[in-house]
C-alpha cells in the first residue's frame, strides 16, 4: 500500500524544517571553517592566513596536555570525566608551527595538531552554544544558536529481510537520511542527537503484493563520549513501515561502554519494544486478508569496537548476543572517513533463527538479516577525521538495529 497521506506530510514537514533550519548554518559553516581549508591544503606547501610562529618549547617534563576551554585547573591525569582533545598514542615533539597569533604557553604540542585562533576541531559554529562550559557562562539562558558541526547527511543502499517477508522474497533498494549531534545547553558532558532516515525497497513488488515497502525510520535521545571510562547513551527509535500492511512501531535502544586509553572498546547495547500494532495485511496474489500483530523484536548483544591508530577517525565494532525469543545475534559495522568531507559506513546483521516453530512452521521465515552500506557527507565544521564529543553515538535506526516480528 502506498504511504499513508498523513505519515507522507508528516515527513515532508520534517525535511523542510530540517533544511530551512540548517542551511544557512551549513553556509556559514562552510565560510569559517579553517580546519577544513587546513585539511584540504598541506601545510609544507602553502601559507598560513594568519601569522605563522615557531613554538619556544624545550621541555615537556612540566606541561600539561592541550584541553578543552572550561578545563583550567584540572590535573592533566586523564580520567572518565577529563574531557582531553588529545587522541592517545600521539607523539610529543619541541617545535611546531603554530596558526594563530601566539603559543598558549605551558600547553604541549602533539605532532599532526593543529590550534588555531577562536576554536579548533569540533568548535562550535557560530559559538560556543553552551557546549562544555556549565549554564554560568551563558547566565542559565540556553544559546539559541543551532550547533551542526556534527551534522550528518548519508545515503546508500540496502538489503534486507525478516518475518515481515514472509519467508520469500528479499528486500532491496536505497536509503537517504540524516543525523544530527549536539551539546546539551548547562550540561557540559551530555550530548543530544536527532535523525531521520527514509527508505525504498521492492520497488518492483514481491510474490504477494505489488507494492512498494516504503519506511520511515526517527532515532532521538542522550548519550555522553569520553575518552577514557564510561560511556553510552539511551535513544528512541519509531518506525513507519508501509507495505501489504500499514505498521508504526517503537523501540527504545541503549549502549553502556567502557573506553580504554588504548583506542578499544566493550559494551554492550540493546534495543526492547515499547509498541507495537495489530493491522489487517492484504495480498496482491489472491490469499485472504489476515489481521496480525507486528512488533519489534528485543535483541540484547555484547560488543567490541576498535578505534583505528593509523587512521584518524576510522572504527568498527563486532557484536554478538541474543533476542528475546532465544535466538542468536551477530552482527559488524564499519565507519571509514574517505576524506575531510566524506566517509564510508556499512555493516551487517544476521539474526540466527531457532528451529522452525510457531504458527510460521519455517526456520528460512524466520530469519533476519540487513545489510547496508552508505555514503557520509558533513557540511558542517566537524571533518570526517578524529572524533568529537558530540558526534552522535547511535546510527539512525535501520532494518539491522530494528527487526520486526509478527505473530
Amino acid at each position: 500500500m502506498n504511504m499513508l497521506p498523513h505519515r507522507f506530510g508528516g515527513f515532508v514537514a520534517i525535511s523542510l524544517t530540517a533544511v530551512l533550519l540548517v542551511a544557512p548554518e551549513i553556509a556559514r559553516a562552510e565560510s569559517e571553517n579553517p580546519l577544513r581549508r587546513a585539511r584540504q591544503g598541506s601545510a609544507a606547501t602553502q601559507s598560513p592566513a594568519t601569522a605563522v610562529h615557531p613554538a619556544s618549547h624545550t621541555s615537556t617534563s612540566d606541561v600539561s596536555p592541550l584541553r578543552p576551554t572550561g578545563y583550567e585547573g584540572v590535573t592533566h591525569q586523564l580520567a572518565s570525566d577529563h574531557r582531553s582533545v588529545i587522541t592517545p598514542r600521539q607523539e610529543q615533539f619541541t617545535e611546531t608551527n603554530i596558526i594563530g597569533q601566539e603559543l598558549i604557553e605551558g600547553d604541549v604540542i602533539y605532532e599532526g595538531d593543529i590550534i588555531f585562533e577562536g576554536g579548533g576541531k569540533g568548535a562550535i559554529v557560530g559559538g560556543d552554544c553552551c557546549g562544555g562550559s556549565g549554564c554560568f557562562q551563558c547566565f542559565s539562558i540556553p544559546c539559541p544558536t543551532i550547533c551542526i558541526d556534527n551534522f550528518e547527511v548519508f545515503a546508500g543502499v540496502h538489503g534486507f529481510t525478516g518475518p515481515v517477508n514472509r519467508g520469500e522474497t528479499g528486500s532491496f533498494g536505497f536509503h537517504e537520511g540524516f543525523n544530527w549531534g549536539a551539546p546539551v545547553p548547562c550540561f557540559g558532558a551530555l550530548g543530544t542527537q536527532i535523525g531521520l532516515q527514509a527508505t525504498q525497497s521492492n520497488l518492483s513488488g514481491a510474490e504477494f503484493t505489488d507494492e512498494t515497502r516504503h519506511q520511515l525510520f526517527l532515532t532521538g535521545g542522550l548519550f555522553r563520549r569520553v575518552d577514557w571510562g564510561l560511556q553510552g547513551g539511551l535513544v528512541f527509535d519509531y518506525l513507519s513501515d508501509d507495505w501489504y500492511a500499514n505498521t508504526s512501531l517503537a523501540q527504545l535502544r541503549g549502549e553502556l561502554s567502557w573506553v580504554f586509553p588504548c583506542l578499544h572498546e566493550l559494551g554492550f547495547w540493546f534495543s526492547a519494544s515499547t509498541e507495537e500494532d495489530t493491522q489487517l495485511s492484504t495480498f496482491s496474489n489472491g490469499a485472504a486478508a489476515v489481521t496480525e500483530t507486528f512488533e519489534p523484536t528485543n535483541l540484547y548483544a555484547f560488543f567490541y569496537r576498535h578505534h583505528f591508530d593509523g587512521l584518524e577517525g576510522a572504527n568498527s565494532r563486532l557484536y554478538a548476543g541474543w533476542t528475546g525469543d532465544s535466538d542468536g545475534l551477530i552482527g559488524a559495522d564499519l565507519h571509514l572517513p574517505l576524506s575531510c568531507d566524506w566517509a564510508l559506513q556499512g555493516g551487517f546483521a544476521y539474526l540466527v533463527p531457532e528451529q522452525a516453530t510457531g504458527t510460521v512452521g519455517r526456520g528460512h521465515a524466520e530469519e533476519s538479516w540487513n545489510v547496508a552500506m552508505s555514503l557520509v557527507w558533513y557540511p558542517g565544521a566537524r571533518s570526517a577525521y578524529g572524533n568529537d564529543y558530540y558526534r552522535p553515538l547511535f546510527n539512525v535506526a535501520d532494518n539491522g538495529s530494528f527487526m520486526v516480528g509478527r505473530r
